[in-house]
């Protein structure tokens, strides 16, 4: 029997070694929307937003696709054409196929259709396998270009980690960051816990592979491959949840020389992102 969420069909991972669970909603975006790592429950979720197919999803672990944060007025022009796109892109709202699924690990599906090619005019396909192991989630991604043109794309992810903003340890290898309170470039001379991240925090340049929040009971880490090369900050709620989140470039559109991958035609790019648990 299939097991629904607010008459949503939904898919639970389980580890039990690990005391481990993530569930997902493939027709909501293909989002995560709870997961808990060694009994811990690390995902806020705003089940009102979840529940209301109009709405973007607050909370779990929405996909960003083809672009991360907006574009300038939700537009840009390419070979002569110009397009819209919402901020974030499609992908957290079009419905992912499952592929195949274990208890520890399903595969989900997205491909280009008619309303997506309205406002990205390729062919792509892409392949998300979310694996519980040893207490850790992965995501391995494969981003495909079905296209006869290069394409560009600059992808992420927007978790909304349980947190309190003021009372958090963190720890992200980058020494600047953009603040979208100015839209500067600044030099980080504080703790992080001190900024006001209900204006966008985006940390650039990253020196490591790893960013971490350490909060009351556990240290959350976040692990990513290349291409993910900034890490963004923010709250709307910085008492309830801290979005701390990966992406592979800045929102300066397609036309950015820093970040955007640019596939050939039929070539795929993997990436990986993962997140643990260190009880103190």
């Amino acid at each position: 029997m299939n097991q629904t969420i607010s008459g949503f069909n939904i898919l639970t991972l389980t580890e039990e070694s690990s005391h481990s669970k993530a569930i997902l909603c493939p027709e909501r975006g293909g989002i995560l929307i709870q997961l808990t790592l060694q009994d811990k429950d690390i995902l806020y979720l705003q089940e009102e937003t979840f529940s209301d197919v109009s709405k973007n999803i607050r909370g779990g672990n929405p996909v960003l696709f083809p672009i991360c944060g907006p574009l300038p007025n939700d537009a840009y022009s390419m070979n002569g054409q110009t397009y819209s796109m919402k901020q974030h892109g499609f992908a957290r709202n079009k419905a992912w196929e499952v592929i195949e699924s274990t208890s520890t690990k399903v595969t989900l599906q997205l491909t280009d259709d008619e309303e997506t090619r309205a406002q990205y005019p390729f062919q792509f396909r892409l392949r998300f396998t979310y694996e519980l192991k040893d207490g850790k989630l992965l995501i391995n991604q494969t981003y495909e270009n079905l296209s006869a043109n290069v394409m560009p794309f600059y992808a992420g992810f927007h978790p909304y980690f349980i947190g309190n903003h003021s009372n958090s340890e963190y720890s992200i290898p980058a020494t600047h960051y953009l603040d979208y309170s100015d839209y500067k470039m600044k030099e980080r001379t504080c703790d992080i816990n001190e900024l006001d991240i209900r204006d966008t925090k985006l940390f650039v340049h990253m020196s490591d592979s790893t960013s971490s929040i350490k909060g009351d009971s556990y240290k959350l880490q976040m692990h990513t491959s290349n291409p993910f090369n900034c890490a963004v900050l923010w709250s709307e709620r910085p008492t309830e949840y801290i979005c701390l989140e990966p992406w592979m470039a800045g929102p300066y559109g397609f036309d950015n020389k820093e970040g955007v991958v640019r596939l050939e035609a039929g070539e795929k790019l993997h990436a990986q992102c993962g997140f643990s648990i260190v009880i103190d």
